[in-house]
């Protein structure tokens, strides 16, 4: 029985000298943007970014219903799913445009930097180019994590036509 009891005091201090370690080293800065361009009509002209902390900074242009600089907070686990989308969608090695032949549409530039690496896709009816679906989905996860919809639509849902 002493044995035991020897036994289950010596794992709980090593279990607390195993608490009172160096945390690991924290991950590799995370960037992410999302600018939406503006075409022959009135669509919305802004610019969102969300930092891995959950950090969210919004510039509207034109065609906005909050226009100029913005701030707010995205969950972190949102942002961790968007992150994991990113990766999942092996976007380091998606191609740097996708550009239909079509006219009078926007651009969508979506940039990721992790670290020191970055990468910048754009998407002008890209998948009419061969871009991936997945792109589209990262943009729509983009604006649903920085809930760009508060400072872009309406309250009705629309948009606005005035610059």
């Amino acid at each position: 029985m002493r044995t035991a009891a020897l036994f289950a005091l010596s794992a709980l201090v090593l279990g607390l000298a195993a608490c009172t370690t160096t945390a690991p080293e924290p991950a590799e800065p995370v960037r992410i943007t999302l600018e939406r361009g503006v075409c022959f009509g009135f669509c919305p002209d802004y610019e969102v970014t969300i930092t891995g902390d959950g950090q969210v900074s919004y510039n509207g242009r034109r065609f906005v219903r909050v226009s100029g600089e913005q701030h707010g907070a995205a969950a972190p686990a949102d942002v961790a799913h968007l992150v994991n989308m990113i990766d999942a969608a092996h976007f380091f090695d998606l191609k740097d445009a996708y550009r239909g032949a079509v006219t009078d549409l926007p651009t969508y530039r979506v940039t990721f930097q992790r670290g020191d690496q970055t990468k910048t896709v754009t998407d002008y009816a890209g998948e009419m180019a061969g871009m991936p679906h997945a792109v589209r989905e990262i943009e729509a996860e983009i604006d649903r994590v920085a809930n760009t919809d508060q400072w872009v639509k309406n309250a009705d849902g629309t948009y606005t036509r005035k610059p």
